[in-house]
């Protein structure tokens, strides 16, 4: 094989890695957020005291949320999932990272004794140090999922 060919291969090598990566973000991702939706969607009641319990939303908006929150979660892991329409959802479920990060941050700052309500019925976790970190990791995850899947052109 001549250097040449080694050198062209070698960028192809690494961008069908990079696609592949990218395309098991998205699915992983996706996934947790299709399981955390549907727990939510069996049970808003319970997702609205969940939401209560951070003490971040005004109560007038609480039930709202539990009921507006699971399908935007629900969408965005479809459309991960699917690929359709993939940066898109990948970029939701970023903003959505960020900010139940910075709750669970907040909430474990003042010393709340709650459940983040993260999958609703089907489970949760103590707000802590250890949810923290799952969700810092999380928004990793999303922020790979949100990710081109070809690099931009180089600039001349």
């Amino acid at each position: 094989m001549t250097s040449e060919a080694r050198t062209v291969s070698a960028p192809a090598t690494a961008g069908a890695t990079r696609a592949i990566l990218i395309r098991l973000a998205r699915i992983a991702i996706g996934v947790v957020f299709l399981v955390a939706a549907y727990g939510k969607v069996m049970d808003p009641a319970s997702f609205a005291l969940q939401i209560h319990n951070f003490r971040m939303a005004p109560a007038g908006s609480e039930n709202l949320l539990a009921m507006v929150i699971p399908w935007i979660e629900m969408v965005a892991g479809i459309a991960l999932v699917a690929g359709i329409k993939p940066r898109a959802g990948a970029m939701i479920v970023v903003a959505m990272m960020v900010f139940f990060t910075f709750a669970v941050g907040l909430a474990w700052g003042r010393g709340l004794n709650i459940e983040c309500g993260c999958f609703g019925t089907l489970g949760g976790a103590q707000v802590g140090a250890k949810k923290f970190a799952e969700n810092v990791g999380l928004t990793i995850l999303a922020l790979i999922a949100a990710l081109p899947l070809r690099s931009p052109a180089p600039r001349a």
